[in-house]
């Protein structure tokens, strides 16, 4: 059984036995993975503190292709995330990432979503405003991921990039029709024109430049990233950290 090492963001953890834990891990080199603890749930255990959700850390394990979990032999912290775990709001968005990626078929290493998700939560940790913005930030990066990233360019009928009032989204097609061109369609959504635009925004800017972007606080941002996301990847459907986050926000 070789040894592997990698970096890796723990997505949940789950006891085993009395006194041992698996990880379900999302690493940089090998993907999604799984991994026993043996012995962590003690306050004396060399893995105490370390293999908490959100932590981003090494790790080295033993690897057989054929088994399901591997054993983990070490187990170091990167970043904690202490401002995360120490605000509540923070806490709620952040764990909709790793509930995403746990949820979804991202069995094969995906060195640019594991890097968006280690950037996202390192500048959330570190945000004192706009929050929201990391949240649609992230959705817009994993459709595209995904390969449902929403076209926010230009109506689909006539062209224009400058819509004026609402307009109507397909959810299937993945894109938009001006008012001049809007037509009855199942599965479309409504979304203003100011929604549009902020979201086509935040598609094309850096994260650095997130907190310095004024937050849109529409329901319809988030309403269509989310319908986007269920209709066409079945496992995002009741996503657990989305109603955590409805209890924070009420």
């Amino acid at each position: 059984m070789p040894l592997q090492k990698t970096e890796a963001v723990v997505l949940k953890t789950q006891r085993s036995g009395e006194t041992s834990k698996i990880i379900t891990l999302y690493s940089r080199q090998l993907g999604k993975i799984k991994v026993i603890a043996k012995g962590s749930r003690g306050l004396k255990s060399r893995f105490y503190g370390t293999l908490e959700p959100l932590n981003h850390i090494s790790i080295v394990f033993y690897f057989k292709e054929t088994r399901e979990i591997q054993f983990l032999s070490q187990a170091d912290i990167i970043h904690a995330y202490g401002n995360i775990k120490a605000d509540l709001n923070k806490y709620a968005l952040t764990t909709i990432f790793c509930e995403l990626i746990d949820r979804t078929e991202f069995e094969q290493a995906n060195p640019y979503l594991f890097q968006i998700l280690i950037d996202v939560l390192g500048s959330i940790d570190q945000a004192q405003q706009n929050l929201i913005n990391y949240y649609f930030w992230f959705l817009l990066r994993f459709l595209k991921i995904s390969g449902f990233e929403p076209d926010l360019n230009r109506c689909k009928i006539c062209g224009t990039n400058n819509p004026v009032g609402d307009v109507r989204f397909s959810i299937v097609n993945g894109n938009f029709n001006c008012v001049e061109c809007s037509s009855p369609e199942p599965n479309a959504v409504s979304i203003s024109e100011q929604a549009i635009q902020y979201l086509r925004q935040l598609q094309h800017i850096s994260i650095k430049e997130l907190e310095s972007i004024a937050s849109l606080k529409a329901d319809d941002c988030e309403m269509l990233l989310l319908n986007l996301l269920q209709y066409h990847i079945e496992e995002t459907k009741y996503l657990k950290s989305i109603k955590f986050l409805r209890q924070i926000q009420n």
